[in-house]
């Protein structure tokens, strides 16, 4: 029996570099007025029961499209010469919209409007050179194949690229290509546990350093540590970007943005996603760099989270820790590593090496037995045994 194959997507966002973006426009407009045509088709037409996609797809066409004997069709579609790859991304994103509409019960007012991305199927587009693609566009009078440059993403050499969408945004044309690639080691954590595979578990803190790791063997002894900085700079740099946004609004001059200032505000966004890409990616690096196959991460209760992150700042060090957490996820699996989360009860109270309580003192710990070190250390190994306690075999009870 052959093995299934693992892959992960991720989303290549590209700006379109073009002097026809009205284009586009006219493209999008047309792609949402046929998928309203079908999103009500097909709202009118499966009343009794929803029939999977591909079912859908053919009677939806059945019933507007004629077929090779070039008889009438019931609902015939209003707009002549539409691609059928054009048209059948239409449908797909009003089947999908349709059956969300469907699943909410509670919503019984129809959508009149779409605002969807135009989907382009394969033969709609053509000749992607990774900083360059053809795309077929609807001019508002006919359909041509046009050529547009593109600036931003690298594309991988390795994988698979599918059916990119052209997403218009306010700042600018943008192509997003989903690009699959497949991830060669797929084994569950419980293989590799039995495996005796090594693992790297990471606690988040509000300092500088914000990822603390631990590299832990299969018996539980600490192997490696490493430590991610950034935090500090990270909210100094924030710091920076609310100040100017406090000394604006005191001056009122928010300038003439319908939000005032927005620039400030993607400022911080910008921020966040740079320090959240570039320390996931270096806790990942790290952790194929010791061997480690396995990440544990703490999972904390969401109140608790709450009211944590309420405390520390909107732009402090641990808040940073959830964009963090999210992209460590698919960028491990992209990897061949598996992400576990688990519970954070009790891994800071306790003495890593001896299990005894301990006192915190600043960044430090002292347990009743003498052992010291790092808290958030401590706090990492913690998690890491409690990983791989989680998979050891149980016991069988034992009948008094």
């Amino acid at each position: 029996m052959e093995k299934p194959q693992y892959y992960s997507i991720t989303v290549k966002k590209m700006n379109i570099l073009t002097r026809h973006s009205d284009w586009l426009v006219k493209t999008q407009d047309l792609y949402n007025q046929i998928l309203e045509f079908y999103y009500n088709l097909y709202l009118d037409t499966f009343q009794d029961g929803r029939p999977g996609s591909m079912e859908a797809l053919r009677t939806l066409e059945k019933l507007t499209i004629p077929g090779r004997d070039r008889q009438p069709v019931q609902y015939p579609l209003p707009w002549q010469k539409v691609p059928l790859y054009f048209r059948r991304a239409a449908i797909n994103s009003a089947i999908a919209v349709a059956s969300s509409y469907l699943s909410r019960e509670k919503q019984k007012i129809r959508s009149t409007s779409f605002t969807e991305s135009v989907t382009c199927y394969k033969g709609m587009y053509r000749d992607f050179e990774g900083n360059a693609i053809t795309l077929k566009i609807w001019t508002g009078e006919k359909w041509l194949w046009h050529r547009i440059k593109l600036r931003g993403n690298t594309i991988p050499e390795e994988g698979q690229m599918m059916s990119p969408s052209i997403v218009l945004k306010k700042t600018g044309p943008e192509l997003h290509i989903p690009w699959k690639i497949f991830v060669k080691d797929g084994r569950t954590a419980k293989e590799r546990m039995a495996a005796g595979e090594k693992i790297c578990a990471v606690t988040f803190t509000n300092q500088d350093a914000l990822t603390v790791c631990c590299v832990l063997n299969s018996d539980g002894a600490k192997e490696n540590v490493f430590f991610v900085r950034g935090g500090a700079e990270y909210a100094h740099r924030c710091r920076q970007v609310t100040d100017k946004i406090k000394k604006s609004e005191a001056s009122g001059s928010s300038g003439s943005s319908a939000i005032p200032n927005s620039r400030y505000w993607m400022k911080l966004k910008n921020l966040n996603d740079f320090y959240s890409h570039s320390i996931s990616r270096q806790v990942i690096n790290c952790t194929i760099k010791q061997g480690a196959k396995i990440i544990v991460l703490p999972e904390y209760e969401k109140e608790y989270s709450r009211i944590l992150m309420s405390k520390a700042g909107n732009f402090s060090p641990i808040h940073l820790s959830t964009a963090i957490r999210e992209k460590i996820k698919y960028k491990a699996w992209q990897e061949g590593l598996v992400v576990l989360e688990l519970q954070q009860h009790n891994i800071s109270s306790t003495c890593a090496a001896c299990g005894a309580s301990l006192h915190k003192k600043e960044q430090n710990f002292v347990c009743k037995n003498g052992h010291q070190g790092n808290y958030y250390l401590n706090a990492s190994w913690n998690l890491g045994l409690k990983c791989i306690r989680g998979f050891q075999p149980k016991e069988p009870r034992t009948s008094d």
